[in-house]
């Protein structure tokens, strides 16, 4: 009986497995999804060259500091603070009358002075008085000549005028008040120049090396040799690109050892007055020989241990990884130096999901071209 039951017992598992493994073979498939929609591009050729950018300061042309170089009270301020003025414009005036009163004394000096030489030349020739006795009006002519030039110097220093085109600080005395002696002078405002203007910027010693490796390559002038010739481009904070274009106006002779930096100037246009001294400037220089490379967009290159790639559609429209080699950035493209060639078709859109291998249905598209900077009429550049 018990050999009964067990066969019964194994009959019965049997079926069971049977039922389950014919419920299974019945159970629907998942549906395949359809292949991913991508989009593609050729790579854009363009012309490139090798740039560094660096970190600057503007400041003005010309920094003056308006002193009162004569004693006295302050009668008139003709400008208003933060004013644009004039060359010799009227900016202050120092009370004049003591001074004019000195003026007029030692012209009467002057001339008396002048009438008493004439005199005595007169007499001597005709042996009326003696040499030493016309010696020693001359004397007092030459006294009073330079007594009456100090007094009208005294004179032109009450009236303090705009040494060039500029804009005033504000007045740091008012008016009425007394302005005493000093050796250096009592700073009454400041006037800058800044049209043009300056922008200072700094070069560490593997940025010199490397420009001046570049430039020598491409048989162009280097440091020194560039002054007033090497187009440099700043951008201020909000700039788009880089829309303001000036010259290598200074370049230091030796690294500053405190710091391990060559220091540089560019001179720049400012009619507009936009770039302010103290702002933060960043500046663009090109090295080297223009180049044609092909672009892709910053976007599809993805990077994992084995380096910089991007998606290419392969034979009957799989996915393939390409390993490349990156160069530069320009707007929103960057260059590759190596590993694409001209007709390949890079992924630029939907390659975030993709897989090596991968199926996909692909359309058309177009890569736009990177806007360089000192192309005309576009004021961008590199970012």
């Amino acid at each position: 009986m018990a050999i009964i039951f067990r066969m019964r017992a194994l009959t019965a598992g049997l079926l069971v497995g049977v039922s389950v493994l014919l419920s299974a073979c019945d159970k629907p498939k998942p549906p395949e999804l359809p292949p991913a929609k991508v989009t593609v591009a050729k790579p854009v050729q363009q012309m490139v060259q090798s740039y560094q950018t660096f970190d600057g300061t503007a400041a003005p042309l010309l920094l003056v500091n308006l002193d009162a170089r004569v004693p006295g009270y302050l009668t008139k301020i003709n400008f208003k603070d933060g004013a644009t003025v004039k060359k010799d414009d009227l900016l202050f005036v120092i009370e004049q009358a003591q001074y004019k009163d000195q003026v007029a004394l030692q012209q009467a000096v002057y001339d008396q002075a002048k009438i008493e030489f004439d005199r005595q030349s007169t007499l001597l020739q005709q042996k009326a008085t003696s040499q030493a006795t016309v010696d020693n009006a001359r004397s007092q002519l030459q006294q009073a000549q330079a007594s009456l030039s100090l007094a009208n110097l005294n004179l032109s220093y009450t009236e303090i005028k705009a040494p060039f085109d500029g804009v005033m600080g504000r007045h740091l005395i008012d008016v009425g008040n007394y302005l005493g002696s000093s050796p250096n002078g009592i700073k009454l405002a400041e006037i800058r120049q800044i049209d043009p203007a300056y922008v200072y910027f700094s070069m560490n010693e593997v940025e010199l090396l490397t420009y001046m490796r570049m430039m020598r390559s491409a048989g162009q002038q280097v440091q020194g040799q560039a002054v007033g010739k090497l187009q440099v481009y700043a951008a201020l904070q909000g700039d788009t690109g880089y829309p303001h274009v000036g010259v290598l106006d200074f370049a230091a002779s030796d690294l500053d050892v405190s710091t391990g930096t060559l220091q540089l100037r560019g001179l720049f246009p400012n009619a507009d007055k936009r770039i302010v001294p103290g702002v933060y400037a960043k500046v663009l220089v090109f090295f080297g020989d223009k180049r044609d490379s092909a672009m892709v967009p910053s976007a599809v290159v993805l990077r994992d241990q084995q380096g910089d790639y991007v998606y290419v559609l392969g034979p009957d429209n799989k996915v393939q990884r390409q390993n490349i080699t990156i160069g530069q950035s320009y707007s929103h493209l960057v260059e590759v130096m190596k590993g694409l060639k001209a007709d390949d078709q890079v992924v630029i859109n939907g390659f975030v999901t993709l897989s090596v291998g991968q199926t996909v249905v692909p359309e058309t598209g177009k890569i736009e071209p990177a806007v360089l900077p000192g192309a005309p009429g576009t004021g961008t550049a590199a970012k």
